[in-house]
């Protein structure tokens, strides 16, 4: 591990997937979903969301942050 990655940064994501399909929300109900995944380029952090919705590509990579 750097050092550098001890130190609080913004990340900066690479290797973005979107992909869409259903999955079960906590409630128990089956949705239409927009999975995320993202490698952050800094300190190698991996994400994953999921959106319960369907929402566009442009919109979720506004959700990495």
């Amino acid at each position: 591990m750097k050092l550098l990655s001890l130190i609080p940064h913004w990340h900066r994501w690479q290797d973005v997937v979107i992909t869409r399909a259903n999955a079960i929300a906590p409630n128990g109900r089956s949705y239409f979903s927009t999975h995320i995944t993202a490698r952050c380029r800094s300190c190698g952090q991996t994400l994953h969301r999921i959106h319960y919705r369907d929402i566009s590509d442009a919109q979720a990579r506004r959700w990495l942050g």
